[in-house]
């Protein structure tokens, strides 16, 4: 049996006691307190593959995929962001979540002995967010001396959405009452690897089906691909909304749209000297959006170098933000508005027993020139008369700038620490300055573990 207590400058107080079969949490803060108790016998009791937990439980997995469909536009050009086939899952509250309602989850896996790669989980979550129990399933085998592996998912349940009422007289979306509705995802993935495991092939398809506030049901789609071959990965992904009545298990309402997603990643080994061994990482990424009932079409760019061995690594990251107009919803883009770029740095060294890291970036709006054939007036503009035009020439756009430094120790007790400072500039202007400071302790011994964590933030 171990032993672990926390405390914060928020006068957070918390302790958790782990033993082979259970573990049981416990936190308070003022007014506010969240528990957690888990017991598993697949840890000490194989042959009771039961897994339940209670309190203030964070559900993800399915259910997030569940709540939020829709491809990501905001992933690192050194990570392809493709989702895995996976179940409904819940986490013990930390020690300063006080967010979530109490609820209950229990999970069922069973295996077979004589063909280990087979497994089958069978979960559901009891929660007053939701009117019923959310169950889901997932099952996974391999074939063909593992090269193939299958994934098969399946999550449903009734959700409780709000209303939609405004006071207005004319509403830009139809007015529905508070209730519930059922909601479901089926999710399908596939891998394939060759025998040395040097080229891999992977594809997913995922299905979320909504019951509308209306009556009908709703579907959106995705799908997502993976080749990789050696060190190079190539991937793309696809998503597809063709409702205006789509409403998901979070309460999110889902735009009709098309999104697109690709870009590849590679990485190089080589030598220096013959005596250290670096890694070269390189990527770019491209997202798009096709709205289907607007003219703004946002594009998304992400390209980074990164260079690492065992004592360092350093990333180059810029990224590109802009938007696509049309004249019509069904017409494709023809201008380009509102460009932001964005460039970061990061670094880390690693010593035998302290890690530091230091971080900048930093995003601008590009500068833009508006021509009006009548005279433009503005507070922040100045206008230059022409002979039929006036050129608007607009102040400079603000420029924000983050910085971030950080230290660990890699000892027994760890105590680690960070400093982040963000600013904005606009011409010679500094504004919306920030500096925030975290230090964590770690103190471990046999038994008993202490962490103590102290922050704080200046405007």
């Amino acid at each position: 049996m171990k032993l672990e207590v926390y405390n914060d400058n928020q006068k957070t107080i918390g302790a958790k006691i782990v033993s082979p079969l259970t573990e049981f949490r416990i936190s308070r803060r003022e007014d506010r307190q969240n528990f957690g108790f888990l017991f598993s016998g697949e840890k000490g009791l194989k042959r009771l593959p039961l897994e339940i937990k209670i309190g203030n439980l964070s559900c993800g997995g399915s259910l997030t995929r569940l709540n939020s469909p829709e491809l990501s536009s905001g992933s690192s050009p050194f990570s392809s962001g493709l989702i895995s086939t996976t179940a409904l899952t819940a986490s013990l509250p930390g020690y300063s979540s006080f967010s979530k309602e109490e609820s209950a989850f229990c999970q069922l896996k069973f295996t077979n002995p004589a063909k280990k790669p087979f497994s089958l989980l069978l979960n559901v979550w009891v929660s007053p967010e939701n009117p019923d129990p959310v169950f889901s399933s997932i099952i996974s085998d391999r074939f063909f001396a593992d090269r193939l592996t299958l994934k098969a998912s399946f999550t449903a349940g009734k959700f409780f959405y709000s209303d939609n009422f405004s006071s207005s007289w004319f509403l830009k979306e139809p007015a529905y009452t508070e209730g519930s509705h059922f909601c479901s995802l089926a999710q399908l993935s596939a891998e394939l690897k060759n025998q040395k495991n040097t080229v891999s092939a992977f594809t997913g398809f995922t299905g979320a089906v909504y019951e509308s506030p209306f009556g009908p049901l709703t579907a959106v789609y995705r799908t997502e691909l993976k080749l990789s071959i050696k060190k190079t990965e190539f991937y793309a992904a696809a998503f597809l909304n063709a409702y205006e009545d789509v409403l998901t298990s979070s309460g999110k309402k889902l735009e009709p749209c098309a999104q697109f997603k690709g870009g590849f990643i590679t990485k190089k080994p080589f030598l220096v000297k013959n005596t250290s061994l670096f890694f070269l990482k390189g990527g770019i990424n491209a997202y798009t959006r096709i709205n289907l009932t607007k003219n703004e079409h946002p594009l998304q760019v992400n390209t980074g170098l990164q260079l690492s061995s065992e004592l360092t690594s350093l990333s180059f990251i810029l990224s590109a933000n802009t938007k696509m107009l049309t004249e019509a919803s069904n017409q494709p883009p023809e201008k380009i508005k509102d460009t932001r770029l964005g460039f970061q740095i990061k670094n880390s060294w690693y010593f035998n027993s302290l890690t530091t890291g230091l971080s900048f970036s930093s995003e601008k709006k590009l500068q833009e020139y508006d021509m009006y054939s009548t005279q433009a007036q503005a507070s922040e503009e100045k206008a230059v008369q022409t002979s039929s035009q006036t050129v608007v020439y607009r102040e400079p756009e603000p420029v924000k700038y983050k910085i971030q430094l950080s230290l660990s120790n890699n000892k027994k007790h760890k105590i680690s620490g960070s400093l982040n400072y963000s600013f904005t500039t606009k011409g010679t202007t500094v504004t919306d300055s920030k500096i925030s400071a975290t230090v964590n302790c770690r103190l471990n011994f046999k038994n008993l573990t202490i962490i103590g964590k102290l922050s704080t933030t200046l405007e």
